[in-house]
């Protein structure tokens, strides 16, 4: 059966499939941009401390006093410079306690610092290097210990008729293959980051429900923090992601989770801060899809649509939203709200939307609603629709608005991954060809050997042959990443509380076209900050985002510009013209990684300090 027939057929067991898309999404490769590392105790919002506070890039979002970390500054909200043990809190604001004194911690200073200052190691994201020495602290917190960190993996169960379809698509892992990826890997990063004399040990833990089942992943949670007593729990299996209800239970008892999609700004800021994910929050892709329509696609006629119905291309554009509200006849409030926080951002310029309809995932058991969803959209004179979508419904959108002869504008608004070649090629190619639109993504590799997550992961285990890293390495490592960029920003008093301070500490890094721009905020806990301009070319061929070669791509503008909100132009969009536009390289301008496994050096230690 090909990809696309799987999709119909198997229905909602399909939404294990976002693994196709977000093998490009969590880690970041190239081209760093640092600012200094600010500190100060993250405080309001159930957090530590009083007060909400304002502070941004990458500097502390809340204010008021609490547990701080190992670092602190003495100037504002960009940071400054770094000292170990008590100090004056800059950017959040606050008192920071914390460290082991001034001479058992020196920062960017060591055998393990390379020239821009971060630890040795492969990304460019890797976090500014430490010297640690002495004590410390011990038992810091629940699932700290003198020696170790317990971590929990968190899998959960998928179909194997699933699986194996999906592994013969080449868009998942076998449980071997995962396992063994997931060890590499995390002797990759205890060999590669300051984790204070601890090791970070894994625990497999196999979810006692479904991810729908609510009660199930609740108490998961009480086990978790109650009886395995772990610090931080990070994602198991991405083919099926961690979901909202165990996130939010576990931050509310102080566990750490690495896990998630994005949700709005609001979400994040009604929770304590212990959740951490890659891509931006829902707020910051509304914000940019408004900015993008209100200064450049307003009250202009929609010229890249097609030419059905007769006379669309010359119109007016009309905008139509079609948005992600639940799954398998559940409905989630936190996606209407989504919704609604776009609808209200593009009327602050004056764009009202004409059509605005949500859909439940379950394809193949609500084909109805899909044509009347489309029939609502060209009854409504719609010429430019907003997908605030899954990355697999489209392929049921699209196909339907070919069988109704209604070829409008799709604009990419980038979320749920629909903003990826692999995901592209699998939607209707007469009406993808009319799609353009934003994208927090970037200029990948063309070859994944190259990638971050396959380099990591050979590294740490370098038996592994071709293959044994598995096609989702890309996933895996980011994980990793920022799981153990929160231990050593956080200095040796280990915390949940001293963890996302770290967090928020880590210093500005890309915003080149191979390289998002990457911080965390209280207010935006998710790395990626800034945004491309993309359209689709459906007679481009090239490699998609696993270096599979096919036709159709996703292109990237002005060779993958970035943008700030804010900072997007008035002039025309430049979509649909291939001059200066990139698709993958290998040689990104400014550099790519950084050569290391190359050195023939050998980890041999339990991590990068441990006896």
């Amino acid at each position: 059966m090909t990809l696309r027939q799987f999709f119909e057929r198997y229905g909602a067991t399909a939404a294990v499939v976002a693994v196709l898309s977000l093998l490009i999404l969590l880690l970041p490769s190239n081209a760093p941009k640092s600012t200094n590392v600010g500190a100060g105790a993250v405080g309001g919002n159930s957090f530590n401390g009083t007060g909400t506070g304002t502070g941004d890039n990458g500097a502390g979002a809340a204010g008021g006093s609490g547990s701080g970390g190992a670092f602190s500054s003495a100037s504002g909200s960009s940071g400054g410079t770094l000292s170990s043990g008590s100090g004056s809190a800059g950017g959040g604001g606050g008192t920071a306690s914390g460290g082991v004194g001034p001479t058992s911690l020196a920062v960017g200073k060591g055998p393990n610092c390379r020239q821009d200052l971060r630890e040795k190691g492969i990304s460019v994201y890797q976090p500014p290097c430490v010297q640690f020495s002495g004590s410390n602290g011990g038992a810091t917190s629940r699932g700290v210990f003198p020696d170790k960190i317990v971590v929990v993996n968190y899998l959960l169960p998928v179909d194997p008729g699933t699986q194996a379809i999906l592994q013969g698509a080449n868009l998942s892992d076998s449980p071997q293959t995962l396992a063994r990826s997931y060890e590499a890997l995390r002797r990759y990063f205890n060999n590669h980051i300051e984790t204070y004399g601890r090791e970070v040990q894994l625990k497999p833990y196999t979810a006692s429900g479904q991810p729908t089942d609510d009660e199930a992943m609740k108490a998961d949670a009480v086990k978790i923090a109650n009886e395995i007593k772990a610090f931080a729990v990070i994602e198991g299996n991405p083919a099926q992601p961690i979901p909202r209800v165990l996130a939010d239970e576990l931050s509310a008892r102080g566990v750490i989770c690495i896990c998630t999609v994005s949700f709005r700004s609001g979400w994040y800021q009604q929770r304590p801060p212990y959740i951490f994910s890659s891509l931006p929050t829902e707020t910051e892709y509304s914000a940019t899809v408004a900015e993008y329509i209100g200064k450049r696609l307003k009250d202009k006629p929609a010229k890249w649509a097609g030419n059905l119905p007769a006379g669309i291309q010359t119109q007016k554009r009309k905008f139509g939203l079609i948005y992600l509200e639940g799954q398998m006849g559940k409905v989630d409030p936190e996606y209407k709200k989504g919704a609604d926080e776009l609808v209200a951002d593009l009327a602050k310029y004056g764009v009202p939307v004409s059509a605005e309809v949500g859909y439940l995932y379950d394809p193949g058991r609500n084909q109805a609603d899909v044509t009347n969803l489309i029939a609502t959209m060209k009854a409504a004179g719609v010429t430019t629709i907003i997908p605030y979508v899954d990355p697999l419904y489209p392929i049921l959108f699209t196909r339907e608005a070919t069988n109704q002869q209604y070829f409008p504008e799709w604009f990419i608004a980038g979320t749920g991954l629909s903003d990826t070649t692999a995901a592209g090629r699998l939607y209707d190619q007469q009406q993808w060809s009319h799609a353009f639109g934003i994208s927090p993504l970037w200029v990948t590799w063309s070859t994944v050997e190259k990638s971050t997550g396959y380099r990591e992961s050979h590294h740490g285990d370098p038996t592994m042959q071709k293959g044994d890293e598995g096609v989702l390495v890309n996933i895996y490592n980011s994980y990793f990443r920022w799981l153990f960029t929160g231990i050593q920003l956080a200095g040796p008093k280990l915390t949940p509380d001293t963890f996302a301070q770290g967090m928020f500490n880590y210093p500005q890094t890309g915003g080149k076209a191979a390289a998002p721009l990457v911080y965390f905020n209280r207010a935006y806990p998710t790395a990626i900050k800034d945004f491309i301009e993309v359209w689709y070319s459906a007679n481009t061929s090239g490699v998609d985002e696993r270096s599979e070669s096919g036709l159709g791509m996703v292109m990237k503008v002005d060779g993958g510009k970035r943008y700030l909100p804010g900072q997007w132009p008035t002039t025309d969009p430049k979509v649909f013209d291939p001059n200066g536009a990139a698709t993958t390289t290998d040689n990104p301008v400014g550099g790519g990684d950084f050569p290391h496994e190359q050195d023939g050096h050998a980890h041999t230690k339990r991590c990068l300090s441990c006896s």
